[in-house]
């Protein structure tokens, strides 16, 4: 067996750490797990979406904002409306940290649930108060102030779809 299967094989030891009672040793296995580096982003974001524990979720969220894989920003979305406010907020770290990676899923996440999910939009408003890109400013402005009172303006909506379209612009000139 080699490192790499080895690492592999470990994945369902280190997953159950994470909703031991004892926090040192969910603290192991998320560190074990981020040590693992990609393997183990699949195995945390259905953690993140899908685990019943709290602590599991937050462990799953935190090790995610470590790895920053861009494979992980659809379901760091989907936990800005985790019932946990620790897991929001983890959440909202992680996508902020992976930025423009995470423009596309947040992005299409306000589009289509930010008008009813006021987490969602709280969330957002996390991720794109610190982002900056020339080529984005202009709407990056304009989300950033129609989020401002916890609220997706119609004007808000339309540069959330302009900057959508933008991005996908840009991924199709390269």
């Amino acid at each position: 067996m080699n490192a790499e299967e080895s690492g592999l094989a470990e994945i369902p030891a280190l997953m159950a750490m994470l909703a031991h009672k004892d926090g040192l040793i969910r603290k192991k296995g998320r560190e074990g797990l981020e040590a693992l580096g990609k393997p183990a982003v699949a195995p945390l974001c259905a953690a993140l979406l899908t685990a019943k524990d709290h602590h599991v979720r937050w462990a799953a969220a935190k090790a995610l904002g470590t790895l920053r894989d861009p494979d992980s920003a659809p379901a760091l979305v989907d936990a800005l409306e985790d019932r946990n406010s620790d897991v929001t907020w983890l959440a909202a770290v992680a996508l902020e940290n992976l930025g423009q990676e995470a423009w596309r899923p947040l992005l299409q996440a306000l589009i289509d649930r930010g008008v009813e999910s006021v987490a969602l939009r709280e969330g957002a408003h996390h991720v794109f108060s610190k982002q900056k890109a020339p080529e984005f400013d202009d709407l990056l402005d304009t989300i950033r102030e129609a989020l401002e009172f916890g609220e997706l303006t119609e004007t808000g909506g339309i540069a959330a779809s302009e900057m959508l379209k933008r991005l996908r612009d840009k991924a199709a000139s390269r």
